[in-house]
């Protein structure tokens, strides 16, 4: 409205003084004065500086505008735009201002937006689930790293059809169903291959204005299976575990019950199976609580330990079981190898690695006991001569509730499975690692590994100490071939 009103303004002004100077000039010529030719010569002169003036203006004027035009079309389209200076008193000033405001609000917005969205990718890159969203093309527009670990390929940043990436039969028909049906999905998906994994997904079908997404999310719960079906191993063995002894109670004592308490060899060796039970049972109960008890944490009542003088003294207490297969203990730690630890959480460790080299080994066979140390870390080893593991079941083999299959168990070892379950969450919560290296029908070696502190070392002699090689003999205990 200011542009044509200016323009009006002008055209009028001039057209005015078109006429005045006809009129002058016709009066001029009618009079013949040369005062009035001057005069309209003068006024002939304005006239066309007028002009000049308003025809410089007026392609100013239009310069300005396709200015603008151009301008609000880039700022439309999201595209740079040039800030546009005019001067003042021109009609297209304020429009000019307007949209250079304008263009850095949207400038703004476009860093707020920008930012938002990295922030966005970033979040959604580093959740512990899978993402990917396909756009009304199907078209891969974003997937996340874990959802390329997920699927184990490598995902391109460009936009892609999602059946490069997605392989899986099953995920990806459920992804077809939501591209017809325009409903979202959820089902548990389980991968084929070496490693096979159960992934819990979501595809989601996401309107928009005039298109849609799909997203799709998968999550591993591999892992939350896995428990599920070590808890439902435990829960058959133990259950098998508390039958066995609550059977024989029962049983022995209606057995007595009904007479055979009369015959004092009869109840000496039902009382004898009982009293074996029980063990057992109480065994069984006292994994369970000291798991329970690893779990709920607890102070560490740290004290110099003499390591060799503790292994003598638990291995005493093995020579009864290990004398039943005539297999020999054999106690190689040096006399001078002096460690800091937790005595209770040291025997629970040694008890069961022991218990279980004994009950896994040959006849004849022997457990021997090693130790070894530097400036930064000390081992406990304890060996056997048995039947040794599957290598299928050293991967699995320190879990909660496993038990490996009849490779090992073909000698009617009883037990829940808890006891290197219990030795690999006490060496973890001490700080430690354990190791296992095992051949078949050669043994096994069992290897934990503390880290030394300061307070291991005691004195400015106690490192040499734990770096001297062994200076007394080996300690050789309880079979019925005892070697010296």
């Amino acid at each position: 409205m200011m542009t044509l009103s200016k323009a009006y303004q002008q055209i009028m002004i001039i057209l005015g003084l078109s006429i005045a100077e006809m009129a002058m000039l016709f009066y001029a010529f009618s009079k013949n004065s040369r005062d009035w030719l001057f005069f309209c010569l003068v006024l002939m002169i304005v006239l066309v500086v007028i002009i000049l003036r308003a025809t410089g203006d007026f392609y100013q004027n239009e310069k300005i505008r396709r200015q603008l035009e151009r301008m609000t079309k880039n700022i439309v389209n999201h595209q740079p735009v040039s800030p546009l200076f005019v001067r003042p008193g021109n009609p297209y000033k304020q429009i000019a201002d307007q949209l250079t405001e304008l263009q850095s609000r949207q400038q703004d917005a476009s860093k707020t937006i920008k930012n938002s969205n990295t922030e966005l990718v970033t979040i959604l890159s580093s959740l512990p689930v899978g993402i990917m969203v396909i756009d009304s093309s199907q078209d891969v527009i974003f997937a996340n790293h874990r959802m390329a670990s997920t699927l184990q390929h490598t995902i391109m940043n460009q936009p892609h059809p999602y059946s490069q990436d997605i392989r899986n039969y099953q995920l990806l028909s459920l992804i077809e169903k939501v591209f017809n049906d325009h409903h979202s999905q959820h089902a548990e998906v389980r991968s084929v291959g070496d490693n096979s994994q159960t992934w819990d997904t979501s595809v989601v079908f996401n309107q928009l204005d005039n298109d849609f997404h799909v997203s799709v999310i998968v999550y591993d719960i591999s892992d939350i299976i896995n428990v599920k079906q070590m808890q439902i191993d435990f829960l058959r063995n133990a259950s098998h575990e508390l039958k066995t002894p609550v059977t024989a109670f029962s049983g022995f004592a209606k057995t007595l019950l009904g007479g055979a308490m009369d015959d004092r060899k009869t109840l000496v060796e039902f009382l004898k199976i009982i009293d074996q039970q029980s063990t057992q049972l109480t065994s069984l109960i006292q994994d369970v609580l000291t798991i329970s008890h690893i779990q709920n944490g607890g102070p560490h009542q740290n004290q110099a330990i003499n390591l060799k003088d503790f292994v003598d003294s638990h291995l005493e207490s093995y020579i009864s079981m290990a004398r039943v297969q005539d297999i020999s203990l054999i106690n190689q730690v040096p006399e001078n190898a002096v460690i800091n630890g937790d005595p209770q959480n040291l025997t629970r460790i040694f008890q069961n690695l022991v218990s279980n080299a004994i009950k896994y080994n040959r006849p004849s066979g022997s457990v021997t006991i090693g130790y070894s140390a530097n400036d930064s870390f000390w081992q406990l080893k304890v060996s056997d001569t048995g039947i040794g593991i599957a290598q299928k079941d050293t991967s699995r083999l320190f879990e909660r509730f496993y038990r490996a299959d009849d490779s090992r168990t073909k000698q009617k070892v009883s037990g829940t499975g808890l006891g290197l379950a219990i030795v690999k969450e006490l060496v973890d919560a001490i700080g430690g690692v354990i190791h296992v290296k095992s051949q078949r029908g050669v043994g096994s070696t069992f290897t934990v590994e503390f880290p030394i502190n300061e307070s291991d070392t005691g004195d400015s002699t106690m490192a040499h100490k734990l770096n001297e090689p062994p200076a007394a003999p080996n300690s050789n205990l309880g079979s019925t071939n005892t070697k010296d």
